[in-house]
């Protein structure tokens, strides 16, 4: 029995406190196989997204400055352009920042359904390892252990100001438990780690990631913060164990009606399961439009044919695209990750987008076919692709289990809030009517659900996050994509789950994480280093770690 003192503030057991019960006691065996599949292949994604970096400029001046105040250690500054031979080994600090800088350079990370959690889900595992001398399926437990908790971090806060890579906090919550169990922490010390990492959590601001290089740094500060809380949990300093109820807590600064409802389902259901690897360099929401323009340029779509192209899409992509607008007028490759126009001249010029055109060079050499191809594409809201992303999202973010936990009037009142948070993207009028006309439908199946809804338990299919909405998830971001030809005649192609998607049958994230990795690896670790490499993570093996730390 827990003393009472290390309760919350009234006594109860904290969200907290449960989450590190859950987090200690998890076993390898409680984990499906198809969990540890997609783990595996996560750490495909992850690996091959840092050595495709190794010619970005913007990850050679962050690994420079590594260098510099970088300690001796047991753990590889893998993926790195500092050695011939071999990479150099430094502290596990210090080779975390490297390459979650790197995983993160070029956006060809991976995602689940709240949060790109792999750069610290995979590397804090991989490389503490390095000092623990910790066990490939302890590792993945931990990994595991990284993703539930930062998903779950991130959907907490969904209705807040920030989204995607900026609930960049999730990587210290995260890292703080997986790295506390792997340094030996009790149940009491982890939670005290966890608490510690979100007390004083990082805050990016959009200027600082939509351009420069500090992009970079998104995950790799919040990483630091973690592994500090579990190094000062290990030493039984003590947090806030009611950091997320407290009314001036950590949701006071991250969220406007939070979903703490979230954690719930630990233990019960896997948000690794929406797991999706990405087919290309950018931000997730590029990936569709990127998806139907090359089934036609793979059809003998030219850019010299092309006089015109429209890409309708839902209110997550033009949202990105609006944000982007400010910093797109220079491409680099940080600002071509989230701009449409951009990226659609340069699928259109290389009849590809992989890190060979995410490179400053590359961009340089075709800026003026560039922003010429930019000015002739238009990027329209359509309400059908955002309904589509709304009804799959639907189902593990049901509105009874929303209005379980936040009453109507917060609910308006935080929807409101991010409405004018993102001011820069404005519906047209026209817009406006048709994303209304499907209120109706939409509100139709919410009442469906929320008749089997119970609000005191929480169950039934209004469980946020429940089982079978992640077994069934599809991570849908639609695209219609029109080319209209000099010609006069006009293409089309459209879809609607990325190649690499969750729930993407034809191309699986687990297919794509295998093919970015045999592709890109190699760039970092040879061939043969590559190769063995991807045995050892179909192995299960140890020898993950210590194989990053030769070419």
């Amino acid at each position: 029995m827990r003393d009472p003192s290390d309760k919350g503030h009234n006594g109860d057991v904290t969200v907290i406190e449960s989450i590190a019960s859950w987090a200690r006691s998890l076993c390898f065996e409680d984990i499906p196989v198809d969990v540890v599949e997609l783990l595996r292949a996560q750490r495909r994604s992850v690996i091959a997204s840092v050595a495709s970096s190794i010619n970005d400029d913007a990850s050679k001046r962050i690994l420079n400055a590594v260098k510099t105040w970088s300690r001796p250690g047991n753990a590889p500054l893998f993926g790195s352009f500092l050695s011939d031979e071999s990479f150099p080994l430094v502290s596990v600090e210090d080779a975390l920042y490297a390459a979650s800088a790197q995983s993160i350079a070029l956006d060809f990370d991976d995602y689940i359904c709240f949060g790109h959690t792999g750069h610290s889900s995979v590397l804090v595992p991989i490389l503490l390892s390095c000092e623990t001398g910790t066990d490939v399926q302890e590792q993945l437990v931990n990994q595991v252990i990284a993703n539930e908790i930062g998903a779950r971090l991130g959907g907490a806060c969904l209705l807040g100001p920030l989204n995607g890579q900026l609930w960049s906090f999730i990587h210290a919550g995260a890292t703080a438990v997986a790295a506390g169990r792997m340094l030996g922490l009790d149940e009491k010390q982890l939670a005290n780690s966890l608490a510690i990492s979100l007390t004083a959590a990082p805050r990016p601001t959009a200027p600082g990631f939509m351009a420069p290089d500090t992009k970079l740094i998104t995950a790799a500060e919040p990483i630091l913060v973690g592994l500090r809380a579990a190094r000062l949990g290990a030493s039984s300093v003590t947090g806030p164990l009611d950091v997320l109820e407290h009314p001036h807590g950590f949701f006071e600064a991250f969220s406007y009606a939070p979903l703490t409802s979230m954690f719930n389902s630990l233990g019960k259901s896997w948000a690794t399961r929406t797991m999706s690897a990405k087919m290309y360099p950018g931000c997730a929401y590029i990936d569709t439009a990127v998806d139907a323009l090359l089934e036609l340029t793979e059809s003998g779509l030219r850019a010299d044919s092309v006089d015109s192209v429209i890409v309708k899409a839902g209110i997550m992509t033009c949202g990105m695209n609006a944000m982007s607008s400010g910093y797109s007028s220079n491409p680099t490759p940080v600002t071509v990750n989230f701009s449409i126009p951009l990226n659609v001249a340069t699928v259109l010029i290389a009849g590809e987008l992989t890190p060979n055109q995410i490179n400053a060079k590359w961009l340089l050499d075709n800026s003026d076919a560039i922003a010429s191809l930019s000015r002739k594409t238009t990027l329209q809201h359509d309400f059908s692709c955002t309904k589509k992303t709304a009804d799959a999202f639907v189902q593990i973010l049901p509105i009874g289990g929303i209005l379980g936990e936040v009453d109507k009037k917060k609910l308006v009142a935080a929807i409101g809030k991010i409405h004018s948070d993102h001011s820069s993207f404005k519906l047209s009028f026209g817009e406006m009517s048709g994303l209304v006309s499907t209120i109706p439908e939409v509100l139709q199946m919410s009442w469906n659900r929320l008749k089997n809804f119970n609000l005191e338990s929480g169950t039934g299919e209004n469980e946020l996050m429940g089982d079978l909405a992640t077994q069934n998830f599809k991570m849908t971001f639609p695209a219609i994509v029109d080319v209209k030809l000099k010609n006069g005649e006009t293409l089309h192609a459209q879809a609607d789950v990325p190649k690499g998607g969750a729930g993407n049958i034809k191309v699986s994230p687990i297919t794509v994480a295998r093919e970015k990795f045999d592709t890109w690896a190699p760039l970092a670790f040879g061939q043969n280093g590559a190769s063995a490499i991807s045995n050892a993570i179909d192995e299960d093996s140890d020898l993950v770690a210590s194989l990053l730390d030769s070419k």
